[in-house]
This record gives C-alpha cells, sequence and structure tokens, in this order.
C-alpha cells in the first residue's frame, strides 16, 4: 500500500474537479434570478463544465506519459484556480460558462494523473484496495461541497462559492508540490506519438465493459444533481438546508465502499461489480414506486437515490480501477480515456434531460431506470471467472 500522504494528495487531486461542480448546486435558483435567465439553463453550465472536463481528460495522461506527472500536474492546478476566480468575478452569464470551461480544463488534470500515480505505484489487486480508500473520501465531496456552498451562497452569496473552490485548489497546489513524489521517471517516458496508447486501449473488451458500468452509474449521478435543487426548491427547501441533503448520499457511498474492500479478498471482483449494479436497479425501481404511488416530498427524491448510491460505492469504483489497471498497458490513456467517457458521458445525458424534458421527479424517475438497465446489460454481457486479485 503506497504511504498515507500519497494516498490523501490523491484523493485531494480527484475531488477538487468535483468539488467544482457541485458547490453551487443549492444556490442554482438563485443564480439563474442574478444572470436573469431561465432556471432550465443553469444545470447546462454543469454540462459545459462536464463537456470540457471530459475532453480535456484526453490529454492530460498522453502529456504525463511524455513529460512527467508532476510538471503537467502542476499546470493543470493553475488554470483550475484561475477559472475559479474567473467564476467569481463574472458578470453575465455567458462570461461565467466561459470561466467555468477554464475551471474544468484545470481540474481534468488531478482526476487523470491522480488515477495514473495509482497505477504507477500499485499493482492490480493493491490499486483495487487504494481505491476502496480513497473513493470515500472522494465521496465526501459531492455531499460536503453543496453544504458548505449552500451555507456560503446564504451568508455571502454565490460568488463565494468559487473563492471557496479556488482556495481549495491552492490547498491542493501546496500538498502536491510538497507531497507528491514523481511517479514517472524519465526513463519510462514515452517518446512515441502521444496518442499512441489509444487503440490498444479500446480494444481491449475489459475496458470497454467496465466503462460502460462507470459511465451509466455517473450519468445517474449528475442526472440526479442537476434535477435535485430544483426538485427540493419546489418543496420549500431553502439554499442553506438543501446542501445537507446531500449527506445521506455520501454515507451510502461510503458504506459500499467499505464492503467492497473487505470482499475483495473472498469475492469475484466481478460479482461485487454486479452486487453494486443490483442496488442501482433496486433504487431506480423506488424511484418508479415514488411515481406510481403517487408518493412526493423530500424523502421521495432522497430514499431512492441514497440506494442508488451503493453502486458509486462499490461498482463504480472498481470498474475504474478494472478500466484503467487492464491488460492493454497503458494506464494513464486508459484514465484519460475512462474519465472523457465517464464525464462527457454525464454531460450529454444530463444535457438532454434538462433541455427535452425539463426538471421533475418523473425525469429523475425515468432517467435512473433507463441507465440502471444500461449497467445491468453491461454486467451481464459477458461473464468473468476473474479473481478479486485481478480486475481485468
Amino acid at each position: 500500500m503506497p504511504r498515507l500522504s500519497l494516498i490523501l494528495v490523491v484523493a485531494m487531486l480527484s475531488a477538487f474537479g468535483l468539488i467544482a461542480s457541485d458547490v453551487y448546486l443549492p444556490a442554482m435558483p438563485g443564480m439563474a434570478a442574478d444572470f436573469g435567465v431561465a432556471g432550465w439553463r443553469m444545470p447546462q453550465t454543469v454540462s459545459a463544465y462536464l463537456l470540457v472536463l471530459a475532453l480535456a481528460q484526453l490529454a492530460y495522461g498522453p502529456l504525463s506519459d511524455r513529460h512527467g506527472r508532476k510538471p503537467v500536474l502542476v499546470a493543470g492546478i493553475l488554470i483550475y484556480v484561475g477559472g475559479s476566480l474567473g467564476c467569481a468575478s463574472a458578470g453575465s452569464f455567458a462570461t461565467f460558462v466561459a470561466w467555468r470551461m477554464v475551471e474544468a480544463a484545470g481540474a481534468a488534470s488531478g482526476l487523470v494523473i491522480g488515477r495514473a500515480v495509482i497505477a504507477d505505484t500499485c499493482d492490480k489487486r493493491m490499486s483495487a484496495k487504494v481505491y476502496a480508500v480513497i473513493y470515500p473520501l472522494v465521496s465526501l465531496s459531492p455531499a460536503l461541497a453543496p453544504a458548505i456552498g449552500g451555507h456560503l451562497a446564504a451568508w455571502a452569496g454565490w460568488r463565494a462559492d468559487f473563492l471557496f473552490v479556488a482556495a481549495f485548489g491552492v490547498a491542493a497546489l501546496v500538498k502536491t508540490l510538497a507531497l507528491l513524489p514523481e511517479t514517472r521517471p524519465a526513463h519510462a517516458r514515452s517518446r512515441t506519438s502521444p496518442f499512441a496508447g489509444f487503440g490498444s486501449v479500446l480494444r481491449d473488451a475489459a475496458f470497454r465493459r467496465y466503462t460502460v458500468v462507470v459511465c451509466a452509474i455517473y450519468c445517474a449521478w449528475f442526472v440526479y444533481l442537476t434535477q435535485s435543487p430544483f426538485l427540493f426548491a419546489a418543496a420549500a427547501v431553502d439554499e442553506a438546508r438543501r446542501g445537507w441533503l446531500y449527506l445521506p448520499l455520501t454515507a451510502g457511498i461510503i458504506v459500499a465502499n467499505v464492503v467492497a474492500k473487505r470482499l475483495l479478498d473472498c469475492w469475484l471482483y466481478d460479482r461485487i461489480v454486479a452486487a453494486g449494479i443490483v442496488c442501482f436497479v433496486l433504487g431506480g425501481v423506488a424511484f418508479g414506486a415514488t411515481c406510481a404511488f403517487g408518493i412526493t416530498g423530500v424523502a421521495a427524491t432522497v430514499v431512492p437515490m441514497c440506494i442508488v448510491s451503493l453502486a458509486n460505492g462499490s461498482s463504480l469504483s472498481l470498474a475504474v480501477s478494472g478500466a484503467v489497471t487492464g491488460r492493454h498497458g497503458h494506464s494513464a490513456t486508459a484514465s484519460g480515456l475512462v474519465g472523457f467517457c465517464q464525464i462527457g458521458s454525464a454531460a450529454l445525458v444530463a444535457t438532454a434531460v434538462s433541455a427535452t424534458a425539463g426538471t421533475g421527479q418523473a425525469v429523475l424517475t425515468v432517467s435512473i431506470l433507463v441507465l440502471s438497465f444500461v449497467a445491468l446489460a453491461a454486467c451481464v454481457a459477458r461473464p468473468t471467472v476473474a479473481r478479486a486479485v485481478d480486475p481485468a
């Protein structure tokens, strides 16, 4: 197991992109009024962020293979901090979206290079165990960020949310410079085309299968994140209290991560992934039940999503590990590709859902159900006999 300081830095790097995407969710209705735009346009700021976050990940893997992990990461963090400060100073909706895109371009560095550092320092079995430690820490960000952001927005306005994000980026930069070693030695750096590994990764059937699972779970998560603020607002929950409603989801993610880590020593790897996907489907069925029986209110939104969150804590983390540490032999490129697919699909699906169907409990229900069955189809597409020690 890598030393604790490295694990904590990687967790911080993995989290700062998610913090930036989630911190202002409770403030969205107020921001729409401030910018003078319709409420349905605010979820599209999340989608724009996610699209750039996805595309940028394709570049960071090959760049870090060629130039080393640390210098590329430092440059990305500086871009992230600058974009966050730009968001805080934006005077119009269009300017805000532009700075969000800059922020996302920097945030991608932490996601890609954090996963690559794990692959550089761990074998397949250890990588899965490290992810099981990191993901509970990372999963705190989607819950704590809206809680913090809601209180900051209520106290000092939504711009304070992005000043907080910039400060978090500065802290990540300091930790990176002080504690993160260079894990890609000069003799191992690629001298071939920076994108030469994409074909090998894409031909790996295990990579494709795990990536579909990752995408389906993450799409469901971001559909929820962009729909739920408006459902909570309709239930007369104010900004400050809205943020705390994401905390129960984190509890589900952490519990599932702890259980998955223990099961790695005694269960088949893909059996653990499948168990999480069953929870995903059950959560979708629970959403369907709330609509079928006309159940409304905050609990009708939060409780089913808590069941879905069990898949985030088990299937998502293991599927990411399986995709990155496969037999293709290109961990950084695979990290960028799985991140591109994960974030890009979430952005496209969240945009399509909000633009074509608006917001509402029925919209959220149908989205979760469809995505859960996509994950289930990928899970049962090809049985595997791989043991827990070999996620490939």
